[in-house]
């Protein structure tokens, strides 16, 4: 240990649960290149270097996937094997040792770190860690070439540290004896964090330097949940967290033993509580906690690879509402733009230009694709189809056109076909101001709290000047959820939620009162706010409603509901952030 003094020391909280553990640091290899620049003898050499690490790296894998029994699992080791299969990486590696007589390392190097780059310019969190991924696998390319790749030892009954946890060192852990993990670096939705939640193994990632904070048989504190590590922990603290420990176990069984029971009010109203899912992995996770919907499918995280192949489409969407059936899946129809990837596209102001349906209106033959893709896999007839962004009437009108237009094709080419259900996103102040007009055109609508604040309150919540102003429990925009909820009520038009707002207590309180029907949140999130909606009284959410939409600020509101929520659910305030 570098001090003997205890050291706080706070993270993003990946996989919740308590570990009090030594721990042991796992160091990737460094990779050093040293660029050469080949002599012409040498270029076949090299190439056939390059080649022969392709073919020992993907052995590898697939002993890996070998492995793993889990099918969703194996998958995730088929993409990195496509990756390393894909014509674009090989002939760009091989193109640089041929025509620029780059040695193999430094090539590798180039193109792997062109893509990442690709992919970390994104403001999207998924494709930056997508991004980071890619990295990885280059690396662990470069290690197998030059004879110095090693698999971890993970036979260690405690908390691993490492500076980050790769996709196939996360597989390997799920067989091992580990307890928890802390990484310097890596966020939620990267797939070896999704892993993690989907074995109940603590996570907090995140955490700058913490592989030369500790040494291999420091005593480490590590809270999951709250994203907080302690080095070297106190005998107090050390007896504090073996109380919350013991409580947050006793806090799971009883969540698990409500697993099967619906989310009823005290008084009789049942909420339905979905899952918000961005890739088709996270349906295993879903699926392991219950019998659970799908609210929202982020369908812009397939969109680079397959938004021109419609037989893929199929697959991903058939098998998503396969998994959760007899419960719905919404597909959000791609919502590119804005914050997100749409290659070869620019503006000044993304955020209030080109996005969501506008593109779609636009790109017709890439939503035609997807239209096609998601009637044709609607067999078992579960599947929700909404559209992003949408802000006034003509452009629901023109989606629906192309909508009816696909489902005749595909009523000749394929017979009778089920429509899926068609909703809209509530994003935008004008879409809630005009829903008595909006709802007579769908059948649902699923309220985007996080985009409904930020078009409100015109703030961006990832600018740090004004992000402290960014709250979905401003007065203004419970106002606007109000007007969504009593215009949709009068023509008995489903009204969802599935912002950040559906995992916040705070939040869940007061959806409830408003008058949501279904509320949908991160996986993990899932069996504390269906307990959180058990212990709730309608009656008394609304009472708390009617009072928030007229105070004057933030701080009012949440002042509003503390003490509620202190009273019916204490065990929130303990155990998450």
């Amino acid at each position: 240990m570098k001090s003997s003094q205890e050291l706080k020391l706070k993270g993003i909280p990946v996989s919740p649960g308590i570990v009090i553990s030594p721990c042991k640091v796992i160091k990737r290899k460094k990779i050093v290149i040293n660029e050469r620049i080949l002599r012409p003898q040498e270029v076949e050499t090299e190439l056939k270097k390059f080649q022969d690490g392709l073919s020992r790296l993907k052995k590898i894998l697939w002993e890996l996937k070998d492995e793993t029994h889990e099918e969703n699992l194996r998958k995730l080791v088929d993409v990195q094997l496509s990756i390393l299969a894909d014509p674009e990486v090989v002939k760009g590696v091989e193109s640089i040792i041929r025509d620029r007589r780059r040695n193999a390392e430094s090539a590798i190097k180039t193109v792997f770190a062109h893509i990442k780059e690709t992919l970390m310019k994104q403001e999207s969190y998924y494709l930056r860690e997508r991004g980071r991924e890619i990295e990885q696998l280059g690396e662990d390319l470069i290690l197998v070439i030059n004879d110095s790749y090693e698999k971890p030892d993970l036979s260690f009954e405690g908390i691993i540290v490492s500076e980050s946890l790769s996709l196939d060192d996360a597989l390997r852990l799920v067989k091992s004896t580990v307890k928890g993990v802390v990484t310097e670096r890596g966020g939620r939705t990267e797939h070896s964090a999704i892993i993690l939640r989907n074995f109940k193994i603590p996570a907090v990632f995140g955490i700058d330097r913490i592989t030369k904070l500790v040494d291999d048989g420091d005593q480490i504190v590590m809270d999951g949940g709250k994203g907080m590590v302690i080095v070297n922990p106190m005998e107090s603290t050390y007896q504090r967290y073996f109380l919350i420990k013991s409580d947050f176990e006793k806090y799971e069984q009883g969540l698990s033993s409500e697993k099967d029971l619906p989310a009823i009010t005290t008084d009789g109203k049942e909420i339905v509580v979905y899952a918000n899912i961005d890739i088709p992995e996270e349906v295993e996770e879903l699926t392991k906690l219950g019998k659970y919907g799908i609210g929202l499918f982020r369908t812009e995280m397939i969109f680079q690879d397959f938004a021109h192949d419609e037989e893929r489409q199929v697959e991903i969407y058939s098998y998503m509402a396969d998994k959760v059936y007899p419960h719905s899946v919404t597909i959000r129809a791609f919502d590119i733009g804005g914050d997100k990837v749409y290659a070869g596209y620019s503006e000044d102001n993304p955020f209030l230009g080109l996005r969501g349906i506008r593109i779609l209106l636009e790109e017709q033959e890439i939503f035609e694709k997807q239209i096609r893709a998601v009637i044709r896999a609607n067999k078992r007839g579960n599947i929700r189809f909404m559209l992003p962004m949408v802000s006034m009437v003509e452009e629901i009108k023109e989606a629906k056109k192309i909508f009816i237009r696909s489902k005749k094709l595909l009523e000749k080419e394929y017979g009778s076909v089920n429509q899926p259900r068609f909703g809209i996103m509530v994003e935008i102040p004008s879409a809630a101001l005009l829903m008595e007009h909006l709802s007579e055109l769908v059948d649902f609508v699923s309220i985007g709290t996080n985009d409904l604040t930020q078009y409100t309150l015109a703030v961006d919540r990832k600018n740090y000047h004004v992000a402290k102003i960014f709250s979905h429990l401003h007065p203004s925009v419970l106002k606007l959820i109000k007007y969504t909820s009593d215009a949709c009520k009068e023509r008995n038009v489903l009204v969802a939620s599935c912002g950040e707002m559906s995992a916040d207590p705070y939040g869940v309180v007061l959806l409830v009162g408003l008058g949501v029907d279904e509320i949908s949140c991160p996986t993990a999130r899932i069996p504390e706010i269906k307990s959180l909606i058990r212990r709730i009284s309608l009656h008394e959410a609304e009472a708390i409603a009617a009072q928030a939409i007229k105070k004057e600020n933030v701080k009012e509101v949440k002042d509003l509901i503390h003490g509620y929520l202190n009273k019916v659910m204490p065990e929130l305030f303990q155990f998450y952030e």
